[in-house]
């Protein structure tokens, strides 16, 4: 698994979209609601169907649990997010790339 964040340059004025502020708030609401896991993410998984030896790009992966759900199934997975905090919440503080070339 490779994670990739874009890098600090951005367009967006500071604080706009600032997920690192809020990355572990956002991560336990969002990503372990009922909606989340019971009929969003079954639901793509579904779509995505036999995804072992696959390459797959999550864009805007957040904390990975779409990731992991991918990776459980066997496919190889490079997930990018604008939030490094993020990344590090998918990739358990083992972020091996931080920006986007």
């Amino acid at each position: 698994m490779r994670l990739v964040s874009f890098s600090a340059d951005s367009a967006d004025p500071p604080g706009l979209n600032d997920y690192d502020g809020f990355a572990k708030g956002y991560t336990a609401v969002n990503e372990n609601s009922l909606v989340h896991a019971y009929y969003e993410r079954p639901a793509m998984l579904a779509l995505a169907g036999d995804v072992a030896g696959r390459r797959i790009l999550d864009a805007g992966c957040g904390a990975g649990a779409l990731l992991a759900a991918l990776r459980e199934r066997g496919a190889v997975v490079v997930g990018i997010d604008k939030s490094p905090r993020m990344l590090e919440l998918a990739g358990g503080g083992s972020v091996t790339k931080r920006t986007c070339e």
